[in-house]
Parts: C-alpha cells; structure tokens; sequence
C-alpha cells in the first residue's frame, strides 16, 4: 500500500495541474498590417478603391536628433532613455559628463543622442 500510494498522489496532481485548455484568441487588427487598412466590405465590389490623400504628400522631415558632440561645455542635458527626465547630466570636457544626482563622471562618444 505504501508503494501505491506517492503513484496515486502524482497521477492526481498531473490531473488536476491539466486543467482545460483554452485557445488563443486573435482578433482581426492582428491580422492586417498597421499601416494599411483592412478590407471594406460594405458591397461596392465594382468600384474601384478611392486612393487615400495621405499617400499624394510626402513625409515630414524629423529634426535631427542632437548629439553630445554638438552641446556646448557645461550645459545640461538627458539621455533618450530618461523619458520622466529624472538624471540631468552636465557637459564636463568634449568626451565626459557628469550626473548632477549622484557625481559620477564617465566617457560619453559623441555620436550619442541626447535631449535637452
């Protein structure tokens, strides 16, 4: 009996850890690319698909992103990662900064980029 039984109490646990299966469920904005639109199917299959306007216009240029190479000595600024702006770090030389929070000083390339 004793032999029996840590087989009985595996064979439970292996049933009830099984539990029913559910299926993944995807709706249909995962199934189409973000940037084109889905299918219309309002039954206008004659007609040809109107062009979209925004396609006649061409991209808005970015502003470049500035770099640490470009700040001056001694001003202050954030890297990218520092959405809430909570680390400010000063300029130091061409290639060093300094964190005003906590005084640490390190190497920093100057194709970096940064936000003021």
């Amino acid at each position: 009996m004793k032999t029996v039984w840590p087989g009985l109490v595996l064979t439970m646990v292996a049933l009830l850890s099984i539990g029913p299966a559910q299926a993944q469920y995807r709706g249909a904005r995962n199934y189409f690319p973000k940037n084109s639109p889905a299918p219309d199917n309002s039954g206008t299959q004659g007609a040809a698909p109107a062009a979209p306007a925004a396609q006649d216009k061409a991209p808005a240029a970015k502003p470049p992103q500035p770099k640490f190479k470009d700040l001056e000595v001694n001003a202050t600024f954030y890297f990218l990662t520092d959405t809430n702006r909570t680390y400010a770090w000063t300029k130091l030389t061409t290639t060093t900064a300094k964190n005003t929070k906590n005084g640490v000083v390190t190497t920093i390339y100057g194709s970096t980029p940064i936000q003021r």
